[in-house]
């Protein structure tokens, strides 16, 4: 667009896909150059199951990237990499230096199909010092939902001022948004004993049109005798409460107002049903090198180097814990690629999780 390259936000998804699938797809796609970059090894891709199109992914690039805009094939598949990694980039600054964080103090999971070939570039622009890449990323996902417990939000608006909160009428709101969780939980097949339920209250200043969320413990709206009758929301729960509202406010915005009015405008339950975790299987060392995992060599483009290069080709199901990777590298299993640059180590831990950062070869 407007004589450059461009990428996304629109994705070809599964169906026709990239060009290189062969279903009929002919906008060049980011998988289109990695794999004219040689990053991906179109022999191998799903382990073996779909062979990819190296030459139809070349010419779709050269006829709508690299001849309009007057570059080869390569230049262009390196430029539609550049520019996704770009994207990818920014999205991290948002998420880290803007926030405050430092990525230097931070640690990166790769998952997915294509992260894995990402991430290392991605560490070297933010200064990321490790990278971890779970077994099999593309189904990391997945095993996530297995490994969370179940969640549940239920939230009632009640705007309230602070001092004149009723508290039989909130502690009845939070039973019944209780019980709510407790049937939905039941449903989904969790024991009582593995039922807990989470109070907070989200507060505003009064005028304000935004709230910030603060944690209620339960028995802090259970002071005094239940004999239903009308209490002022007065205990020292509450008061607490309020003051942490004061802090966080400030901790978010920069400022609080203390001698302002308070109002209470959310409550909230969040029902949390916990689940029995599988174990991760733990891997050991066969007693083999790691070139018993080498499968050979291939010509990988690298953008620091401004070429192919000759690359080590590494099969990730017979790496074995304590084995490393010296950059370049390309690490191939069945539902993922990752890619090692230069004067990065990629070491293999004993739940099998690639750590790499930077280092030579052990």
């Amino acid at each position: 667009a407007g004589g450059g390259l461009r990428v996304g936000p629109r994705s070809a998804g599964a169906d026709p896909g990239p060009i290189c699938y062969g279903k009929g797809g002919t906008e060049p796609t980011i998988t289109d150059a990695n794999l004219v970059l040689g990053r991906l090894n179109p022999d191998y891709f799903l382990g073996g199951e779909m062979a990819l199109d190296v030459d139809a992914a070349a010419a779709g690039i050269r006829e709508r990237c690299a001849e309009p805009l007057g570059l080869d094939p390569v230049e262009a598949a390196n430029g539609i990499i550049e520019i996704a990694n770009a994207t990818m980039i920014n999205a991290l600054r948002l998420v880290t230096v803007r926030r405050g964080n430092d990525p230097r103090e931070l640690t990166m999971v790769a998952f997915g199909g294509a992260g894995p070939l990402h991430a290392n570039r991605l560490c070297m622009e933010m200064q990321i010092p490790t990278l971890v890449v779970p077994p099999s990323p593309g189904t990391a996902s997945a095993l996530g939902l297995l490994v969370t417990d179940l969640r549940h939000e239920f939230s009632r608006t009640r705007v309230t001022a602070a001092d004149e909160a009723d508290a039989a009428r909130i502690r009845s709101l939070f039973e019944t948004m209780e019980e709510e969780g407790r049937r939905t939980l039941r449903r989904e097949g969790a024991a009582p004993e593995d039922m807990e339920f989470r109070r907070g209250i989200e507060m505003r200043y009064a005028g304000q049109s935004s709230e910030v969320p603060v944690a209620l413990p339960r028995e802090g709206l259970d002071d005094g005798p239940d004999d239903g009758s009308d209490r002022k929301l007065d205990t020292a729960t509450l008061a607490d409460a309020v003051r942490r509202f004061h802090v966080e406010h400030e901790r978010a915005y920069g400022h609080g107002y203390p001698e302002q009015p308070v109002e209470l405008v959310n409550f909230t339950v969040t029902a949390i049903g916990r689940i029995a975790r599988p174990r991760l299987p733990r891997i050991d060392s066969n007693g083999k090198g790691v070139s018993d995992a080498r499968r050979g060599t291939r010509r990988v483009f690298f953008a620091d180097a401004g070429d192919f290069v000759e690359t080590a080709i590494y099969d990730r199901a017979r790496l074995r814990a304590g084995h490393a990777v010296a950059g370049p590298a390309v690490i191939e299993e069945v539902d993922s690629t990752t890619l090692v640059h230069a004067g990065y180590r990629a070491t293999v831990d004993e739940f099998g999780n690639l750590l790499i950062a930077p280092g030579d070869a052990a």
